[in-house]
């Protein structure tokens, strides 16, 4: 064997061995509107509620977390909106490949933001991009739920 042939050998077995493994195939198992309503839903109160101010017959109350496990269950609560973002990507789920998509990334981009002003402890930061991902989620039922 010649040594072009040694190292178009090594090459391929290189290549080879370097591949990235296939990921496991995907499976829903609940449709798009019960994982919206059972884990982004309820997440999303979770970090829409915890800052804000509320008017009482005593005054304003100043909404945001007080302990350390109050901020550890707002930071909980907006990874896992965050990462849901993933679950809405794959098909069955992903309606389509324009909008939808565009709607999931800027969902998680602001949900990224969040977490960061979490982690900074920062409520108005906080406030100001629950409002953006509110906005983001009404523009997305908009389109693709109507009814609700």
């Amino acid at each position: 064997m010649n040594k072009f042939a040694l190292v178009l050998v090594g090459a391929l077995l290189a290549s080879a061995c370097s591949a990235a493994p296939q990921p496991p195939p995907f499976k829903a198992v609940v449709e798009t509107k019960d994982l919206m309503e059972h884990v982004m839903e309820r997440q999303a109160d979770i970090v829409w509620g915890a800052t804000g101010s509320t008017v009482t017959a005593d005054g304003v109350e100043e909404l945001r977390p007080k302990t350390d496990d109050e901020w550890l269950a707002v930071r909980a609560a907006a990874i896992n909106l965050t990462e849901t973002g993933n679950l809405l990507l794959f098909a069955p789920r992903a309606q389509d490949d324009g909008r939808w998509v565009q709607n999931v990334q800027k969902m998680m981009e602001q949900g990224q933001r969040m977490i960061a002003a979490i982690d900074r402890k920062n409520t108005q930061e906080m406030f100001d991009v629950g409002s953006d991902l509110y906005d983001t989620c009404t523009s997305c039922h908009m389109h693709y739920m109507p009814e609700i």
